[in-house]
């Protein structure tokens, strides 16, 4: 299969390396020079990841080339996929196109397959999304790892599956291509919360009930926006969460942790020194919740912390109903 790549960050290079071992032809993308320069003479990426000299694998800084790929695998940073897939030379609507991308564009709000769908006319049987707990690190170190694989051709799917399918990288097929999406747009969100409270010194018990309940609202939010709430119980919705959620190398966690300390989001952000998705994606979320009639009590609790306006008694309403509530609010 000749699979072509766009992006040549970490998560790109690692899908490439997987494709490419997987005895696929693989075409790296990147607007770099050098970089594209280093792949092919030195088979070694700019960020230090050497290529067996035995694969099928080159790059290129000419769009055009990807014209001949049998799939596009799509691994941009969110505040990037547009203009950059603007810039490209080649036909996109003829494509199937793989987004590896996770997050809501700060303008629209749009996820990255409705920019392609509503404002490239790709139709959406070409569309599909990869996402899952899929760390990079631990994926070149060969970690066992599902991922999900997401679109209305399901035939497709399982042809692609099995072209990177290896040992320790397992994907799974889903027909719920925005719950996929949403699910890796949303967990950010609430890494957030659970890097702030899990800062405070919070109890076990208490961690439990706030992941659970914040789980909740991503069902609820996603299936106001059309998702299916049953996508959220598999790899791309409790398992990405929860491997996020609860990682302290998370962007989103240590965001979470310097807010408990008392900074506020550009200060943490200052602090980190590099993009929190999950900042981003709360103010998006929220204002299309608000127009929705939503109630996401922890959502509503995290923007009022970004504004410095919580007190130790809104920390513990967030999850304590006035009324006796069913556990579960969603329906399947």
């Amino acid at each position: 299969m000749k699979i072509g790549v766009i992006g040549s960050g970490k998560f790109g290079i690692v899908l490439a390396n997987i494709a490419a071992e997987n005895s696929n032809e693989v075409l790296i993308y990147s607007r770099r020079p050098e970089e594209v320069d280093s792949i092919n003479t030195l088979n070694k990426s700019l960020s230090g990841h050497v290529f067996s000299d035995e694969l099928d694998l080159k790059a290129t800084h000419k769009s055009a080339d990807l014209s001949a790929s049998d799939a596009i695998l799509i691994a941009l940073p969110s505040r990037d996929f547009r203009s950059s897939m603007k810039a490209l030379d080649i036909n996109l609507r003829e494509k199937k196109l793989i987004s590896c991308t996770k997050g809501f564009e700060e303008q629209s709000g749009m996820l990255m397959t409705e920019i392609l769908a509503q404002d490239f006319g790709v139709r959406t049987k070409q569309l599909f999304v990869l996402s899952g707990p899929n760390l990079s690190k631990e994926i070149l170190n060969k970690e066992l790892t599902g991922t999900v694989i997401a679109g209305e051709d399901t035939d497709f799917i399982r042809k692609f599956s099995q072209a990177i399918k290896n040992e320790y990288f397992v994907p799974f097929l889903s027909e719920d291509r925005y719950g996929v999406e949403l699910g890796g747009a949303m967990k950010n969100i609430y890494a957030i919360v659970s890097g702030y409270f899990h800062h405070k010194r919070v109890g076990e018990n208490t961690i439990g009930f706030l992941l659970t309940k914040s789980l909740e609202e991503i069902s609820i939010y996603s299936q106001a926006r059309g998702a299916n709430p049953s996508t959220f119980l598999g790899l791309s919705g409790v398992g990405d969460f929860f491997s996020t959620a609860l990682s302290k190398d998370s962007r989103n966690y240590q965001f979470g942790q310097k807010l408990a300390e008392g900074f506020s989001p550009n200060e943490a952000i200052l602090k980190l020194g590099d993009t929190v998705e999950g900042y981003l994606a709360s103010k998006v979320v929220y204002e299309d919740a608000q127009k929705r009639n939503l109630n996401l009590k922890i959502l509503n609790f995290l923007l009022k912390l970004y504004d410095g306006e919580v007190s130790e008694t809104d920390e513990k309403n967030i999850l304590v109903p006035k009324d006796i509530e069913s556990d579960i609010k969603f329906k399947f």
